[in-house]
């Protein structure tokens, strides 16, 4: 089975407030995510920083080094020992299990599975092989700032990328998608049927 970490330990600067222990539907935010990866991937982690709120919302939890996404997914991985990690965003209210279930069955075929939407890939709601992820993504940390993205480090991985059109059989709204990101996200979200 897959592990799979968490990573809420961003400053949340558009929302104005930690999102991560943000109630959504009197659920906080990250607490949906680590519910939705536990049905299926054990363990699950946490990734925020030292004294970040979120660390109080999951045991374990591994401290992010707080420089950036991709410095937070190097350090889950170097923490964890499965061989495959699913990786999700923690602001991510409607992440659907049978979307995320495909991502973990198709973790063998690839070094990283992860959804194109629209023109571009999905990087926090994908499965990393975690020996060449981790390989790849302290090579990105070493080098120059501007190369720190995760679309970049899939880039650099055999990503298998589930299309649109079997990513939505799965999700037909794409709300595994969706990131609260400030005020106008968290009024507009509607959690739907579940």
């Amino acid at each position: 089975m897959a592990a799979a970490a968490v990573l809420a330990g961003g400053a949340s600067r558009r929302m104005g407030r930690d999102k991560a222990t943000l109630a959504v539907g009197g659920v906080e935010l990250a607490s949906l995510a680590l519910a939705a990866a536990a049905r299926v991937a054990h363990p699950v982690v946490l990734v925020a920083p030292e004294g970040h709120p979120a660390r109080r919302l999951a045991a374990p939890a591994i401290a992010d080094p707080g420089l950036g996404p991709l410095a937070a997914l190097a350090a889950a991985l170097d923490a964890l020992t499965a061989e495959h990690v699913l990786v999700l965003a923690g602001d991510h209210p409607g992440l659907r299990v049978e979307l995320l279930a495909r991502l973990v069955a198709l973790a063998g075929e690839a070094e990283a599975v992860a959804c194109r939407r629209g023109p571009r890939l999905e990087p926090l709601v994908a499965v990393y092989e975690r020996a060449p992820a981790l390989a790849a993504a302290r090579a990105r940390l070493a080098g120059p700032a501007g190369g720190r993205s995760l679309t970049g480090l899939l880039a650099d991985l055999g990503t298998l990328v589930v299309e649109e059109p079997e990513w939505r059989r799965l999700d037909p709204d794409g709300r595994s998608f969706v990131d609260l990101d400030d005020p106008a996200d968290l009024a507009a979200w509607d959690p739907g049927p579940r």
